[in-house]
């Protein structure tokens, strides 16, 4: 990634370190939320006065409020339009107040790219736009200027996307994500492949990383990735299904050996509750149309789509199992040149200076 010296310049100009400067332009590009242990990470630090002056900086010029969730964690919120100026990105939206799963998702945003500092990531969305529509030759009309979801893609959600270079050729490949905070289903998944679908298919290679938290849909979504966007599997699906509808009717004489051997191993390889669901549509038929054969398949150009699952450590320390929009409702907000400013920052400046002190005397 890389960072003009202007726009760290100005950041320090407000008395950041070169390391603040550096993570908080990252934080506000890509996500406008971050936790204190995100920034000991980037920093290569431990927690101690390194966190604690940074917390002191952001309430102290009133560029940051903090929410807690459990006692013993905070997730900031860079709140302040001095730091968007700054950095030339007064349009984002991230200094507004979201929902939780808002925060989940821009957290692990966050978490995948300074995990993966070499790629080069698109900062805003016409960036993106104007990438594919000059390296790829994409139509205008595919992509949506008005933020509109209905009438193009807008790459509204702001999942990181990068240009990477991935062994073993090390051939730039384009590299989109989605982010799943909650691994709880895969709906939101399957509209967000059903929207993109039209750009991955003008484009002759690509891959997409399922990044979430715990491995329990991986291979769900593996399969709905070659379902819907690689047009394969789709054959083998409905005969899973038209085996399995006669075997839960009992008709094991309309079944060959081959066959139950078949459905054996389909009912390994198809999974999960979005598998179950077309199964139900299947028997009603009501299956959707992507996720039917085709009789004959769309004559396209060869194309090269990967598909990989990231898991990364997630945040469950932050936010316990809470399901709250805003925590438990104490929030700290830092407010330029209000006169409460340096208030409303002693308790958590004390609470960790309190901590640096215990670790002291172990």
């Amino acid at each position: 990634m890389t960072i003009t010296e202007d726009k760290l310049g100005k950041l320090r100009a407000f008395g950041y370190t070169e390391v603040e400067a550096r993570f908080l332009y990252l934080a506000a590009t890509h996500s406008g939320y971050f936790t204190l242990r995100q920034f000991l990470d980037f920093a290569n630090a431990k927690s101690g006065k390194r966190n604690a002056r940074l917390v002191e900086k952001l309430f102290g010029l009133g560029h940051a409020s903090a929410q807690r969730y459990t006692r013993r964690s905070l997730v900031l919120q860079l709140r302040s339009r001095q730091i968007y100026a700054a950095i030339g990105k007064n349009h984002l939206r991230n200094r507004r107040e979201h929902e939780l799963p808002h925060i989940k998702t821009r957290l692990l945003a966050l978490d995948f790219i300074l995990a993966h500092p070499q790629e080069h990531y698109f900062e805003t969305a016409e960036e993106k736009r104007r990438y594919f529509i000059e390296r790829f030759n994409v139509e205008e009309s595919l992509f949506s200027r008005t933020g509109a979801k209905r009438d193009g893609i807008s790459f509204s959600d702001r999942f990181p996307l990068c240009v990477a270079y991935p062994p073993p050729e090390y051939m730039p490949v384009v590299t989109f994500t989605f982010i799943d905070p909650d691994h709880r289903n895969l709906h939101a998944y399957i509209a967000h492949l059903r929207a993109y679908r039209p750009l991955f298919r003008r484009l002759p290679s690509f891959q997409l990383l399922y990044v979430s938290t715990a491995s329990g849909l991986q291979n769900e979504a593996a399969e709905l990735f070659s379902f819907l966007v690689k047009g394969q599997g789709l054959a083998d699906l409905t005969r899973y299904f038209d085996f399995q509808t006669k075997w839960d009717r009992k008709q094991y004489k309309l079944l060959i050996e081959s066959d139950v051997l078949f459905l054996s191993e389909a009912r390994k390889r198809f999974t999960g509750p979005s598998i179950a669901s077309l199964y139900y549509l299947w028997k009603r038929n009501r299956l959707p149309q992507d996720f039917q054969p085709q009789s004959t398949a769309a004559s396209r150009p060869a194309q090269k789509a990967l598909f990989r699952a990231v898991t990364v450590p997630g945040h469950e320390a932050v936010f316990g199992d809470s399901t709250k929009n805003w925590g438990d409702g104490w929030e700290i907000r830092g407010c330029s040149g209000a006169r409460s400013s340096r208030a409303s920052l002693a308790r958590p400046i004390k609470v960790l200076r309190e901590r640096q002190i215990r670790k002291g005397r172990r």
